[in-house]
């Protein structure tokens, strides 16, 4: 059975949700979120003129990266800091500020925010630390901050935050100074992580237009930067790291409509038990199941990358600014062992290694060795002609990508004579890959030795991988993401009523969830059209022998108790019963077994149905309401196959047809139901239906917090529920 949803707190519904709940115009919303990330003029509330302190350092750096705006320092007992001069309040600062930071203790951020509020600030930055993220005091205290920031329209990053890098106007709030400028814009939940990718990033080229680390979400949320980002021409790639979600379904619907036009790319943490406790006590986040969240991901489009390392090299692979048609790739070396290692490794990530025409092959063997290999891989047979062999591959319709390995742009190392040469093959490269609007990626081993060629590349915008598996994965991302932008250009969430954020979590003193009998729960099934076999809830064994005789043989029968939900394992189900005799003894001997089992269980009667003789393959369809993400929607193979093997498929409520067809296909058993060993194939167009039912239940039902329909009798023809269970509110 699927597990019940943890419980969120009011506390937490509160603090997160979307600003819209104030009184501000949303498009005023939108417009201070602009200016927070782009001031005219930033206040710093709290510096120090101790040297040593943070916010000293802080200053050195965001003088240091050249900030176009008016700099100005709130503190009242200094007359200046670094030769910037101090006020003594926000409200003390000749003209307007956009934006504010405050890096205060904790108990004196409530006073710079009502002096901000007073100023006319349009956004804050709040780095204190000792909210939400510290328990229920604090969290009180991040709730008073927000409502009074909504109702003023402030938009608020933070508390508990490291700021923000804006490449625009050339500020670094992220104490940094390393971040190198772009056109990708990362969001993350960790000032830490924040710098494990960008210190990198910035050496093999990665380049940022925005940096923001989020801290408690407690305004602000990722979903705001998402939409944000969406709408700006010179951010082309999207990355976030996330820990919990506030508002999850919000998050989908920002994703799924970006995608189409520019990539999102994630990293999820805490998906482990002991992650997920991190997570929650590092940001005060919500660190959902790990297998829903994969889900959800994967359906609004977004590519879902495991580490940080291979983060950096997708978004290289993005910032090329080329989109692969297909995943037919070209692969390039000089040697046969770097041929069959990156051969292998596109054929695991799904990529195709086309093999050339005769008259490319021809056109190649104008130019190449007599002993190279002119098919598909090339191997050169020699280090030169990586970028002659590269222009007349990228030619061919047939090849939608290129990727270099082995040691290109490194020759010098081992005959500095070849400098020259060299210098030649590096430049007559680059150009080759600015004029194609088909991706290269370049793994050369060559790149862990710094070299002017290597710093050429890079400045350049040519993107250097680590090995053979990193190219090859980011190219099969980059053809990933067109299939997906396709797939979801025009499709929003389904059509249907959505669920309100109310009725997403439970709340304090809810009662908690009840079974209902399997009588009711068939009966809504029924309802709502989904088939169930013709059965009667029976007060004696001479009813149900009545019920049989009238019915028709075979019959199952089958406990009904609100005290046993697992009516098998109490002895309360017996099948394939044939005859008046049969039913009659199964009926006293189910009685007798669920006493045994449960002495003290209220029984409400035996339940009597025609048995489903017809072949077919169970599957479970089901759902649960989650915390972040509100109803969930499941299918897999059912009976024993879902809890030994966990082959099921979730997606957030609604779905549409596309949704339905991809969860039936996405399962490991998906053969089985396609007709194994020349059986015949279900009915998936019943299951399709069935799903798009239960979607809809979900949302229409929000005081159901888990259905399970297990099993389901899927037949060449139709199918049939044989059993439900529904714990609701």
């Amino acid at each position: 059975m699927m597990p019940t949803p943890e419980i969120t707190s009011q506390s937490q519904r509160s603090a997160g949700g979307n600003p819209a709940g104030s009184n501000a115009d949303p498009e005023q919303l939108i417009s201070n979120l602009h200016r927070l990330l782009n001031p005219r003029s930033v206040a710093i509330i709290g510096v120090s003129r101790n040297p040593d302190s943070f916010g000293y350092q802080f200053l050195e750096i965001t003088q240091r990266c050249g900030y176009v705006g008016d700099l100005y320092l709130v503190n009242p007992k200094a007359d200046s800091i670094l030769g910037l001069k101090c006020h003594a309040s926000v409200g003390a600062i000749p003209g307007e500020v956009d934006a504010a930071v405050i890096m205060t203790a904790r108990r004196y951020v409530g006073e710079a925010m009502e002096d901000c509020i007073r100023k006319g600030v349009k956004g804050i930055v709040v780095f204190s630390a000792g909210f939400a993220e510290q328990g229920d005091e604090g969290r009180r205290e991040q709730d008073v901050l927000v409502a009074r920031a909504r109702a003023a329209g402030i938009r608020i990053i933070g508390p508990n935050t490291l700021g923000y890098f804006s490449a625009p106007v050339s500020l670094d709030l992220i104490m940094t100074g390393f971040i190198r400028p772009g056109t990708t814009a990362l969001v993350t939940q960790s000032g830490n992580l924040t710098q494990s990718l960008t210190f990198p990033g910035a050496q093999r080229g990665l380049g940022f237009r925005y940096v923001i680390g989020l801290g408690n979400q407690a305004e602000v949320e990722v979903h705001d930067l998402i939409r944000y980002w969406r709408t700006d021409p010179d951010t082309t790639a999207i990355a976030v790291h996330i820990e919990g979600l506030r508002n999850g379904r919000k998050f989908l619907e920002e994703v799924r409509a970006t995608v189409p036009s520019k990539p999102v790319v994630v990293v999820k943490t805490g998906r482990t038990a002991a992650g997920a406790r991190a997570a929650s006590s590092h940001t005060a986040s919500i660190a959902g199941d790990d297998q829903i969240y994969q889900a959800a991901l994967r359906q609004c489009g977004a590519i879902v990358v495991e580490e940080f390392s291979r983060l950096t090299s997708v978004l290289l692979a993005f910032q090329q600014g080329k989109r692969a048609r297909g995943r037919r790739v070209c692969i390039i070396s000089e040697g046969g062992g770097d041929c069959a290692l990156a051969s292998d490794e596109c054929v695991r990530q799904g990529l195709e290694i086309p093999t050339f025409s005769r008259a490319l092959q021809e056109k190649l063997r104008g130019f190449l060795p007599a002993n190279a290999v002119v098919t598909n891989p090339i191997d050169l047979a020699g280090w030169e002609g990586f970028a002659e062999a590269a222009a007349a591959v990228l030619e061919d319709d047939a090849v939608d990508g290129v990727i270099l390995v082995g040691g290109f742009a490194g020759n010098f190392n081992i005959n500095p004579r070849d400098w020259a040469k060299e210098q030649g093959h590096v430049e007559r490269m680059c150009d080759l890959i600015s004029r194609s609007s088909k991706p290269v990626l370049i793994y050369t081993y060559s790149g862990y030795k710094p070299s002017p060629f290597t710093e050429t590349l890079i400045a350049r915008g040519v993107p250097l991988f680590l090995d053979h598996h990193d190219a090859i994965r980011a190219m099969a991302v980059l053809a990933r993401y067109e299939e997906v932008r396709w797939r979801l250009v025009g499709r929003g969430f389904a059509a249907g009523r959505s669920p309100s954020a109310e009725s997403q979590n439970p709340h304090p003193g809810d009662p908690a969830p009840h079974a209902w009998l399997e009588p009711a729960a068939k009966e809504l099934l029924l309802r709502r059209g989904l088939p169930c076999p013709p059965e009667s809830l029976t007060a004696s064994a001479d009813e149900a022998v009545a019920w049989a005789q009238a019915t028709g043989y075979p019959v199952v029968l089958k406990i009904v108790s609100p005290d046993i939900l697992h009516k098998s394992e109490a002895g309360g189900v017996k099948l394939g019963l044939r005859s008046a005799a049969e039913v009659h003894a199964a009926y006293h001997t189910i009685i007798e077994n669920a006493r045994r089992h449960c002495p003290a269980a209220a029984i409400t009667g035996v339940l009597v149905a025609r048995m489903d003789t017809d072949d077919g393959v169970e599957v479970i369809l089901g759902g649960v309401r989650d915390p972040v993400f509100g109803p969930v929607i499941m299918f897999g193979l059912g009976g024993i196959f879902v809890e030994v093997l966990r082959d099921v498929a979730f997606r957030v409520c609604p779905i549409d047809v596309v949704d339905a067809d991809e969860m039936i296909r996405e399962i490991r058993g998906y053969e089985v139901l396609a007709g194994a060993r020349g059986g015949p194939p279900v009915d998936f167009a019943a299951i399709r239906d069935a799903l798009l039912k239960l979607s809809q239940l979900l949302i229409d039902h929000p005081q159901i917090v888990e259905i399970d329909l297990n099993p389901v009798k899927a037949k060449a023809n139709g199918l049939a529920v044989l059993d439900a269970r529904i714990l609701a509110r």
